[in-house]
């Protein structure tokens, strides 16, 4: 990475620009296999015909999505200090992209869906390639993207991924120390694999990140508008449902999974529950008493409890705010042949690592998300419409290094010495108000 950084020093160093970094993502079809061969000659001919040809290049594969995909980095200060213009870049990075489609046979981009690129965590499966990677990828994503107000909630969420996660605690040198270590597990929840540290796998997982989500998420879990609709709903599907397994297809017909906790003996012992269109994990507790563990135990196992002063009364569904409509998908239709979770004995430790009881998972974990298909660039959705490709690139480029350095030789501060270095001439532009 030091290297890769070095080598576009001399050409920034010619003048000052506002934008100097290129930053492209290209997303081939997740049907299109394509070998690192030909993902290298793509890169390569569509930076020769972007006019990038003579410039200093990185190609970058990604597999933290669905979609394997590539980012080329470049810059648009040529060595003798003239300017690769960004006008017109996105019509041209588009005929040029759909003549690519058709040379190589790749599935066209299909109108309308070139913009809906959003990072998605996927379940992790343990034997597939590049196993820590796809921890990486799932640890990262839904510690930054679901809303959880404990370790619990945020281990009860990973468990759907099948990633597990011990929390660790201990004392030196008179100092007392919290860390993380993730693991893979298998559809039973068993774990699998060597553990990781948090450190050795994603800043974005380890202890003092997560108490910081947790501290930000604390507003939002307290919020009626956020657990009031949840609530509203878990609630019709207990005065539905006659089983656990009926209740739990309920839910999941509607964008929430549930996951109950249950003793060796069998007896519940806890309920969360994973809202994934607001992207929201509770506690049943933080429901009320009438959403206890002891309450879903009579309801589901107990052939002659008091249904009537057990469940929750029913109060009209409040009206969903602007942010929930903007979220909420398409509900599916309700299948009522799904296949029911399995219930699961809690599963032993090793005695390095203490017997735990072990959620159950759901029998399959619906991805919440719009795939794009097609070869076109994807930019990141949280950055703002851009004149063409290389507007706002210098700060995308920023973030795919740091990303990337993650599992590099450079330490964060070298790093960030080095971005700072980069962004000073811009960022003293900006504050006399230069355009």
């Amino acid at each position: 990475m030091r290297r890769a950084l070095l080598s576009f020093q001399p050409y920034l160093n010619t003048r000052k620009i506002k934008d100097p970094v290129f930053h492209v993502s290209l997303n081939p079809d997740p049907s299109d296999k394509l070998t690192d061969a030909q993902l290298t000659e793509i890169a390569r001919e569509y930076m020769e015909r972007m006019g990038f040809g003579d410039q200093p290049y990185y190609v970058f594969k990604h597999r933290d999505i669905d979609r394997e995909h590539i980012h080329i980095v470049s810059v648009r200060l040529r060595d003798d200090g003239s300017i690769i213009s960004d006008s017109q870049d996105r019509p041209r990075s588009k005929a040029i992209l759909q003549s690519i489609e058709r040379k190589y046979g790749l599935r066209p981009a299909v109108k309308g869906q070139e913009q809906r690129e959003f990072d998605t965590a996927r379940r992790v499966e343990y034997g597939r390639d590049n196993l820590k990677q796809q921890m990486k990828s799932a640890v990262r994503l839904l510690a930054e993207q679901y809303r959880f107000g404990s370790i619990t909630e945020y281990r009860t969420l990973l468990n759907l991924y099948n990633v597990d996660l011990e929390e660790r605690k201990g004392e030196a040198d008179g100092k007392r120390w919290n860390g993380i270590v993730y693991t893979a597990t298998d559809e039973r929840g068993k774990w699998v694999g060597t553990p990781i540290k948090s450190s050795a796998l994603t800043p974005k997982g380890g202890y003092n990140f997560l108490q910081k989500q947790i501290a930000k998420n604390d507003a939002d879990i307290k919020s009626e508008q956020i657990k009031g609709p949840i609530r509203g709903t878990v609630a019709r599907a207990m005065h539905r449902a006659r089983t656990q397994g009926e209740f739990v297809r309920l839910l999941k017909a509607d964008g929430i999974d549930a996951v109950f906790r249950q003793n060796a003996a069998g007896r519940i012992t806890g309920a969360t529950f994973v809202d994934h269109r607001t992207k929201t994990v509770l506690n049943g507790s933080r429901f009320g008493k009438s959403y206890s563990a002891n309450v879903f135990q009579e309801l589901f196992n107990n052939p002659h409890a008091d249904r009537a002063s057990l469940l929750p009364k029913l109060t009209a569904p409040a009206p969903a705010t602007p942010r929930q409509q903007a979220a909420e998908p398409p509900k599916p239709q309700r299948s009522e042949t799904s296949v029911p979770p399995r219930v699961v004995p809690p599963v032993g430790r090793t005695a390095e690592l203490p017997p735990k009881s072990a959620p159950i998972p759901p029998q399959q974990t619906e991805k919440i998300h719009t795939e794009p298909r097609g070869l076109s660039p994807q930019p990141r959705p949280a950055q703002p419409a851009s004149r063409g490709i290389g507007e706002s690139l210098f700060r995308a480029a920023g973030d795919l290094l740091g990303q990337l350095a993650e599992d590099g030789p450079m330490s964060q501060e070298e790093f960030e010495a080095m971005r700072q270095n980069l962004s000073r001439k811009r960022k003293r532009r900006r504050r006399y108000g230069v355009k």
